[in-house]
């Protein structure tokens, strides 16, 4: 079952730590576009600027959307490297 917002990828991988991340984000989602296709690195120093207006408009995404979807990634590809 895919999850919408960090705090609930969160909770979904602490409740099942052996399930690949992956699994809770939505096929269709920004954030799975950035598990399946950046590195952590990448993911994390998105993360730290601005919301790509270009990223935004493709994605149909405002600046906190697209910017909790890069969160989710950094927290997938982080647990990843845990597991």
């Amino acid at each position: 079952m895919s999850v919408h917002t960090p705090k609930a990828l969160r909770a979904a991988l602490a409740a099942d730590p052996q399930t690949s991340p992956s699994t809770h984000l939505a096929d269709d989602s920004f954030a799975a576009w950035c598990y399946d296709n950046l590195s952590l690195r990448e993911v994390r120093a998105a993360f730290e600027r601005d919301a790509d207006p270009d990223e935004c408009e493709l994605w149909g995404l405002t600046a906190l959307e697209w910017r909790a979807q890069v969160e989710m990634a950094a927290i997938a590809l982080a647990a990843v490297e845990r597991m």
